[in-house]
């Protein structure tokens, strides 16, 4: 079952409910900022002090970054991890599936849905869809297709914020001996041999990485399996104390109870579209 309802601040969200799951999407960024299975925790954190604004990205869940990941450096104006996050996306179907107990939304975003100073942010001819399964596991699946006579080179993330008991009893496993950019130290390259814990803020590109990853969360007796394909890059951010002070929608303490592990191509990792090609990045969690 879903239906279609209009929050109080004019955005549009599609509710899910099946034999399976529960989940909430907004048009606006076609963001996924609610999943839980029945009888589980929330797998998904968001802020408790997230803006559910028009034109403005929210804090938590799966906010889809794109057409570039993190800040521009030779234009600056340009807003960090592109526009896609805060625009409004075109609802295409909404598919049941008795055989599975699954729900598939798929939305849409296209260059003659931007606004003027958007495309000459990416001035492409480009289509986007986004497939969101909401069912025993959780599916996104991010496709970005070229639709003009020249190529265009991407960087995206599926940056997706997990819900943990304490982030002081976590481990993500999975990552060891991959060179990960330090964006904390001047993005200098190092690797670790160990599993990683958070004890402090924490924002690494892991390079040239198809692995699957797996979050072990001691506090809520859970184990989620991040599975990807399509996806030569994955980013671990936790902002810490410091940092979640500063941003004025997340929670002073809400760091403890979150960590972002993130399918992307990033960085080097970057994704080059020739004219009439198209590439799909994915995450599955179980």
């Amino acid at each position: 079952m879903h239906k279609i309802v209009t929050a109080e601040n004019g955005l549009e969200i599609i509710e899910i409910s099946n034999y399976e799951a529960t989940a909430k999407i907004a048009l606006q960024g076609a963001h996924l900022f609610e999943y839980a299975r029945h009888g589980q925790p929330e797998l998904l954190w968001l802020s408790p002090t997230a803006r559910f604004e028009p034109g403005r990205a929210i804090r938590g869940g799966v906010p889809v970054c794109w057409p570039w990941f993190g800040m521009d450096p030779d234009i600056p104006e340009r807003p960090q991890h592109g526009f896609a996050r805060s625009v409004l996306w075109r609802l295409e179907s909404v598919e049941e599936s008795d055989e599975t107990g699954s729900t598939i939304v798929t939305l849409m975003l296209d260059d003659t849905m931007l606004e003027q100073h958007e495309r000459r942010w990416f001035p492409y001819l480009f289509e986007l869809t986004m497939r969101i399964t909401i069912g025993e596991q959780l599916e996104l699946a991010l496709t970005t297709k070229n639709l003009g006579s020249e190529p265009f080179e991407i960087t995206e993330a599926l940056h997706t914020y997990f819900n943990v008991g304490s982030i002081a009893a976590v481990s993500i496993v999975g990552l060891e001996g991959i060179t990960y950019a330090d964006a904390l130290d001047g993005f200098a390259r190092k690797a670790s041999s160990a599993p990683i814990g958070i004890t402090r803020e924490t924002d690494r590109v892991y390079l040239d990485t198809e692995d699957t990853v797996i979050l072990l969360d001691e506090r809520l007796g859970r184990t989620v399996i991040v599975g990807k394909s399509g996806s030569s890059s994955t980013v671990v951010w936790n902002p810490w104390i410091d940092k979640a002070a500063r941003m004025e929608d997340f929670a002073d303490d809400g760091y403890t109870s979150m960590v972002c592990i993130e399918t992307a191509n990033a960085l080097s990792n970057s994704v080059v579209i020739a004219p009439g090609d198209s590439h799909t990045i994915t995450q599955s969690v179980k």
